[in-house]
């Protein structure tokens, strides 16, 4: 039988950023003025990918360091050559570089995938099911899609999960899936359109796009506010309310984002201060990003990759991040997650849509 009837293609769609990447050590030789490198150093654990295979399956696969040189988990990843897929049941796999120089699967095995709970809304549609337009905002973690489904009559959907299936990113989806039960038709949120699964599993949902919105401005600060009061009176707090958080459509203010949301008893008059103050002080309202307190910590534990490690010992001399790696990393390479980005409406890289 030949391996083509065996294996199948796969696209990646989604990277998580790697943070266990072996380095070269070195110190600055004053005489030649440059760095001499010494020694590899730090501890390395595959980057973790997503894949959706030609056959209609998503793989998550850990991409040991000794495949591909340096830190290109938050770049353009078009280049990169990954082996053909075996097929089969399993979800997780890992890539790494045998002795001989091939690159290939080192192990693959089933996992089950555990989504969240709140399965309120009647429409539930499999991931794998939606024409993917593209990704929206600055990286390629896999989370934010422009998209299509026959259900809406081909109309432009904005489609959200979490498919990297650790603590905090199920949580922050049970966050945000409660909320939408709760501002269910009351033109304070994005229409919410249905529930997003994948074997079953609830992993994300599947919001209306809505065309021509923008992001608020100061001008907007008291309709911000009278908007994030109406969620307050419905006993919730936002938790990262910043300007890219609110849209304006027309006259109305809509929000999003609600990751960090807290309800009923925890959402307190200390956290919808907190809300308010930072929609009325410009150096909060500009920051992206929230800190959350000792008591909101959840440990990351990832239910596929947390026991995985990087099995290659002898690591390649590309393998590793050198200098160059850091120091020749463009702006437009920035290297922060999607976290708290905001507006998703606002910028779809590579989401053209050709068949219109």
């Amino acid at each position: 039988m030949s391996s083509t009837n065996t294996t199948v293609d796969a696209e990646l769609i989604g990277v998580m950023e790697n943070f266990d990447r072996p380095f070269r050590d070195y110190y600055f030789d004053k005489d030649s003025n440059k760095p001499l490198y010494t020694k590899r150093a730090g501890t390395s654990k595959p980057t973790k990918c997503l894949f959706l295979t030609t056959d209609g399956f998503l793989k998550w696969v850990a991409v040991n360091a000794g495949v591909f040189r340096g830190r290109w988990y938050n770049r353009d990843t078009s280049h990169l050559v990954f082996p053909r897929f075996p097929i089969g049941s399993w979800n997780v796999g890992q890539i790494r570089r045998f002795e001989n120089g091939e690159i290939g699967f080192s192990q693959t095995y089933e996992k089950a995938l555990v989504g969240i709970e709140n399965a309120w809304h009647p429409t539930k549609i499999d991931f794998t099911k939606f024409k993917l337009i593209g990704q929206l905002g600055d990286f390629n973690l896999g989370r934010l899609w422009l998209a299509k489904h026959p259900r809406f009559n081909e109309r432009r959907l904005f489609v959200k999960i979490e498919p990297w299936a650790n603590s905090w990113s199920i949580q922050s989806m049970e966050n945000e899936t409660r909320v939408y039960q709760r501002t269910y038709g009351l033109n304070l949120t994005p229409p919410f359109l249905g529930h997003v699964t994948y074997n079953g599993a609830i992993i994300g949902y599947v919001l209306e796009y809505l065309e021509g919105v923008e992001t608020t401005k100061k001008a907007d600060k008291n309709a911000r506010i009278k908007a994030v009061k109406k969620l307050h009176a419905l006993g919730i707090t936002h938790g990262c309310a910043h300007h890219e958080n609110f849209l304006k459509k027309g006259k109305d203010i809509l929000l999003i984002d609600f990751q960090e949301s807290k309800f009923d008893d925890k959402a307190t008059e200390k956290l919808k201060a907190r809300d308010i103050n930072r929609i009325k002080r410009i150096r909060t309202d500009m920051n992206l990003y929230t800190t959350a307190s000792e008591d909101d910590f959840v440990e990351e534990v990832s239910q596929f990759f947390n026991d995985m490690a990087d099995d290659e010992i002898d690591w390649t001399d590309d393998s590793t991040d050198t200098e160059g790696d850091y120091t020749k990393q463009s702006m437009n390479e920035s290297d922060h997650s999607d976290y708290e980005l905001g507006c998703y409406w606002r910028s779809a890289v590579g989401s053209q849509d050709q068949s219109n």
